[in-house]
C-alpha cells in the first residue's frame, strides 16, 4: 500500500520552543560582524541561506519569549548580536507577516 501523506518539514521555534510546520516559521541566520563583534542575527527571506539557523514564529510574542529566555544564544551556540534584527521586525513593512 502506498504512502500518500507528503512529509511537512517541521522545525522548533526558539521562542515558545513549540513544533510547527517550516512554512509557519521564520528563518533566521547567523553572519559574520565586522570588527570582531558578536555576529549578527538577520531574517533569511529565502530559508535557504549558508550558515547556522533557527526558527520562530512570525509573532512578537515569540520573539520576546526569545530573547528573555536566552532562545537566541542557545540556537547560535554563543553570544549573538540581535539588536539590528529587533529593529528590522519592529518596523512595519506591508510586505512583511511579522505579527505585532
Amino acid at each position: 500500500m502506498p504512502h500518500t501523506d507528503p512529509h511537512v518539514p517541521e522545525r522548533t521555534c526558539i521562542g515558545c520552543r513549540q513544533v510547527a510546520a517550516r512554512t509557519q516559521l521564520v528563518r533566521l541566520v547567523r553572519e559574520p560582524a565586522p570588527d570582531g563583534a558578536a555576529p549578527r542575527v538577520r531574517v533569511d527571506p529565502t530559508r535557504s541561506a549558508p550558515g547556522r539557523g533557527a526558527w520562530l514564529h512570525p509573532d512578537s510574542s515569540c520573539l520576546d519569549l526569545a530573547l528573555r529566555r536566552g532562545g537566541f544564544p542557545r540556537a547560535f551556540r554563543g553570544v549573538v548580536d540581535t539588536g539590528q534584527l529587533v529593529r528590522d521586525l519592529g518596523t512595519p513593512d506591508p510586505t512583511d507577516q511579522w505579527n505585532r
